[in-house]
């Protein structure tokens, strides 16, 4: 997209970046809220109450860090996981999904039978089984669905919540902001 997504103008209420608007819908609804970011530059850009800002743990290893990286910083047994390119997620979806109960496995949404592995819940057990994954030089979140307990939430579920589904959608190009 050729600019930093997080700091974007939220199209909804251009008063707000998208990590602004996330972070005000997510802080009343989370006992804690964490910011991953690439390595200290990029945490410069952010000064979020009630918000801890973390960097990955290791540079450049993709989002898969990022996750290792959150998850390491925790205190709760699990944690909602965001990409902050996804700035319609409604907060019903976000209490429904915290509402489930607690597992060892992945919580993870099914749109159009594709996991949405950037909305979704991981426990902190998995903490190891990314650790392998990294050591292995794998990057993407989804090759935990190859390795860990998963559940998956069908889409009817989650129409019910949001019927267009718009919490689903990733913002990667300036078009998608139309």
């Amino acid at each position: 997209m050729g600019s930093n997504k997080a700091l974007l103008p939220h199209p909804d209420n251009p008063r707000l970046t998208f990590v602004e608007h996330l972070v005000s819908m997510l802080t009343p609804l989370c006992a804690e809220t964490i910011l991953v970011v690439h390595d200290a530059a990029s945490a410069a850009n952010y000064a979020l109450p009630g918000v801890l800002t973390v960097t990955d743990k290791a540079p450049d290893q993709g989002p898969l860090m990022g996750l290792y990286s959150g998850l390491s910083a925790i205190h709760m047994q699990r944690a909602l996981v965001i990409a902050v390119d996804m700035p319609f997620i409604l907060p019903a979806l976000v209490t429904f999904l915290l509402s489930q109960p607690r597992s060892d496995s992945l919580l993870v949404p099914l749109v159009n039978n594709i996991p949405q592995v950037l909305l979704a819940l991981y426990p902190r057990t998995i903490l190891p089984l990314i650790e392998q994954l990294l050591q292995q030089g794998r990057h993407d979140p989804r090759s935990l669905l190859e390795v860990a307990p998963v559940q998956y939430i069908p889409e009817d579920h989650l129409r019910a919540l949001d019927p267009d589904l718009r919490s689903f959608i990733n913002i990667n190009t300036p078009q998608d902001l139309v």
